[in-house]
């Protein structure tokens, strides 16, 4: 009896060291310690973020112990690297945590510093000094972001998280970008994974801080004159739109077509344009062009406008200048094999476009001011709801013409618009109407706005 007695002690005991006395296990606890920056303010500072860190950890599962709570092996994982460029060390730290169940977080802190170990802010390397700077740059993050699969659907969400993050932005410099980091959960669910958005350093020098970056002085006064160019160019545009409502009084629209030609889906909806005799712009994947040029072919014949929107539909600005070069290029083959001319027009897929991408691809860039969404709603009624909700006169309306309820939408779109007092144009048509003849090298969006890049 006492035997029995004594087993089933240990057994409780042993169970309840399981149970109740898990202990925090931490790998790569050592890579706070660079000794390269040995007896320097920054490695100071990366050792007391360690410890705290870890310390917290471990307070954290034993609060939980006390209360009872089942922990199955709670782990810390910590990974580094260090990142050099424009006289900037970036030691970027990230850690893995997982305490309790399935609340896990990912945690990413990064140190800036110099070779004698001296900590640079963040605020030496951006300068976001204003409400409107962070909303630009918030800006610029979200259209990228288009680019990235698995990420959140809501706008609202990820604005909010932008807004958040950019309260203390986490990025490293290298290879002439600067890389921001965004941890699990910000603007993905955690099983995405953390985000690693790069832009290049000339494409955000307006939000560089002058004192730290001297040499980029004169960048600056040339984005200040072209921005001033530009809303000239824009005053001007208002003023050709005023003039041509005053003698024509009349709307147009133009509808943009994305992603195709696909065997499946584009036929229905050139037979649906067809009944309406409305002409529309398909900006075409060379892709698909090269395996179905009759379809292009047909679309031609029916006088409607075809543009480039490259090869696989590839982020641009994610590209060294020799893949951009590819991707237009080859496009342009297929275009001139199939209907005997290359592109004009290129709208860059995601949006995603700036003056190196531009000036290699030579072409009009063209943009849209109405985004049915209709990627997402997958939903006829969402998609009439969302573009009439934004259409205006000299409105670019892009829709993709590979997905069956985005053409299942556009015959009631048409008629809609239609007894709204709405023409229907190609992009081109569109754009000589706010007096834009010339095209060449030109980002053109919507509601006849167009700017020299």
């Amino acid at each position: 009896m006492k035997k029995f007695i004594f087993s089933v002690v240990f057994v409780i005991f042993m169970f309840s060291c399981s149970f109740f006395g898990a202990t925090l296990k931490v790998e790569g606890e050592e890579n706070f310690n660079y000794k390269k920056y040995e007896n320097t303010v920054i490695l100071t500072k990366m050792r007391e973020f360690g410890k705290t860190l870890v310390e917290n950890a471990k307070q954290e599962v034993k609060d939980l112990q006390k209360e009872g709570v089942k922990l199955d092996g709670p782990k810390m994982i910590i990974s580094s690297n260090e990142y050099k460029d424009k006289g900037i060390n970036s030691i970027v730290f990230n850690i893995f945590k997982s305490i309790y169940g399935a609340n896990n977080q990912n945690i990413i802190k990064v140190f800036h510093t110099n070779d004698k170990g001296e900590e640079i802010s963040w605020q030496n390397i951006l300068k976001l000094d204003s409400a409107d700077k962070k909303k630009e740059l918030a800006k610029k993050m979200k259209e990228k972001l288009k680019s990235f699969e698995g990420l959140f659907t809501e706008d609202n969400v990820i604005d909010e998280q932008l807004a958040e993050y950019l309260e203390n932005p986490k990025f490293y410099l290298e290879a002439e970008k600067i890389v921001f980091l965004l941890e699990a959960g910000t603007v993905g669910p955690y099983s995405r994974g953390f985000i690693e958005e790069e832009f290049y350093f000339n494409d955000l020098i307006e939000y560089l801080n002058q004192d730290t970056f001297p040499e980029i002085k004169k960048e600056l006064e040339k984005l200040a004159e072209q921005k001033a160019k530009i809303e000239k160019e824009r005053a001007e545009n208002k003023a050709k739109i005023a003039a041509r409502k005053n003698t024509d009084g009349k709307k147009y629209v133009a509808l943009t077509f994305d992603d195709g030609p696909s065997p499946k889906t584009t036929p229905g909806l050139l037979e649906i344009l067809k009944k309406n005799n409305v002409k529309a712009t398909f900006f075409v994947l060379g892709k698909n062009v090269s395996a179905h040029p009759e379809i292009v072919q047909k679309e031609i014949e029916e006088g409607h406008e075809v543009g480039s929107h490259s090869w696989d539909h590839p982020a641009l600005t994610k590209l060294k200048d020799a893949g951009v070069k590819k991707q237009i290029q080859d496009t342009d083959d297929a275009l001139k094999k199939a209907i005997g001319k290359e592109a004009t027009l290129l709208r860059p897929p995601y949006g995603a476009h700036n003056k190196r991408t531009d000036n290699i691809i030579k072409k009009t860039i063209l943009m849209w001011n109405v985004d049915s969404m209709d990627w997402k709603n997958r939903n006829v009624e969402k998609n009439i709801e969302t573009t009439m909700k934004q259409v205006k006169d000299g409105s670019i309306i892009l829709y993709h013409d590979i997905h069956q309820p985005s053409v299942d939408t556009i015959d009631s779109l048409i008629k809609k618009l239609k007894a709204e007092g709405y023409n229907f144009v190609t992009v081109s048509e569109l754009l000589k109407m706010g007096g834009h003849e010339d095209l060449s090298k030109k980002v053109c969006s919507g509601e006849f706005d167009c700017h020299d890049y």
